[in-house]
């Protein structure tokens, strides 16, 4: 029976803080949590039944441990997870915002951030089936960005597809720094998710039909445009396809397009149709966006319907 990982991620996991609503006067409190985009993406996938891994670093400290246990407890493959013992594990301050994102970040010098190509697991990447990363990643340190982009030639070697999530954060590079590094990227990404705010930031387009086509200029076989609850868009031939989202109360609007990713590619695993695979993963980031953290809220496979 085969059990490598079909689904591979690459990128920094964090421990998360979420300030929960507190009565006027009260000195704020913190609910600790787990995030950073490529694990929450990671984890998404593997609650939707897909066989997934993790390549990463954590530090030799509580908060390391604290993230190998929830990606053992997720049946997320760690052997190419290494272990820094001199560095930390990073962590971030989450302000809840039903639509926007706010944090704080504590990651400098963490363990995730000095890890570089030679302590990619080449063999993991090439047995699997899709290799997801982010521009987030790249923005951590010139060796993540070194070991994604090595990651992702070595994918595009092996016939594994190379999904890219363009989540942009300024406080992490200038927006030059961020165009010219995405733009080099791009030809080597299969798939493109953009959200609309960062797409425009990054293209000077507005229009959807625009920036879909931008991005598809690189050779991507599939963009999927998130518009958090306008719904997503793509392009299918010559026609533009919207969705319509799911109806929630949406609370904290962290890690949504992070788990609209990992579904995403879980069922386009297993249905081999892009359509259906929105809208099975617009219903996973629905059910993200209606509890707090990144994670905890992300719904399994049994909430969700797949309707082709």
């Amino acid at each position: 029976m085969n059990t490598a990982p079909d689904i591979v991620a690459l990128g920094e996991a964090l421990i998360e803080f979420t300030r929960l609503p507190t009565e006027d006067g009260q000195r704020p409190i913190f609910r600790q949590g787990f995030g950073g985009d490529t694990s929450n993406a990671i984890i998404a996938a593997a609650r939707q039944g897909a066989r997934t891994g993790y390549l990463s670093a954590v530090g030799e400290d509580p908060f390391g441990d604290d993230l190998l246990a929830l990606w053992d407890a997720e049946g997320v493959d760690t052997t190419a997870v290494r272990i820094r013992p001199q560095d930390p594990t990073g962590a971030y301050f989450v302000l809840p915002d039903p639509v926007g994102r706010k944090f704080s970040y504590a990651r400098r010098g963490s363990a995730a951030s000095l890890y570089g190509p030679s302590g990619l697991d080449e063999d993991m990447i090439a047995s699997a089936r899709i290799l997801h990363v982010s521009a987030l990643s790249q923005a951590i340190s010139p060796t993540m960005r070194a070991a994604v982009t090595h990651a992702a030639k070595i994918a595009r070697e092996n016939g594994t597809l190379v999904p890219y999530d363009t989540n942009l954060r300024l406080n992490l590079w200038t927006l030059g720094e961020a165009r010219q590094v995405i733009e080099d990227f791009l030809p080597l990404a299969d798939i493109v998710l953009p959200s609309d705010d960062e797409a425009t930031q990054l293209t000077g387009l507005t229009d959807d039909a625009a920036i879909l086509d931008h991005f598809a200029s690189f050779g991507a076989r599939h963009v999927v445009l998130k518009r958090g609850s306008k719904g997503p868009v793509m392009r299918v031939g010559d026609q533009l396809v919207t969705f319509d989202v799911p109806r929630v109360e949406a609370v904290d609007s962290t890690g949504a397009g992070d788990s609209f990713a990992g579904a995403f590619l879980a069922y386009l695993l297993e249905t081999g149709d892009a359509q259906t695979a929105v809208r099975a993963a617009m219903q996973v980031a629905a059910g993200t966006v209606s509890g707090f953290g990144a994670v905890d809220p992300i719904p399994y496979r049994a909430d969700i319907s797949i309707r082709e």
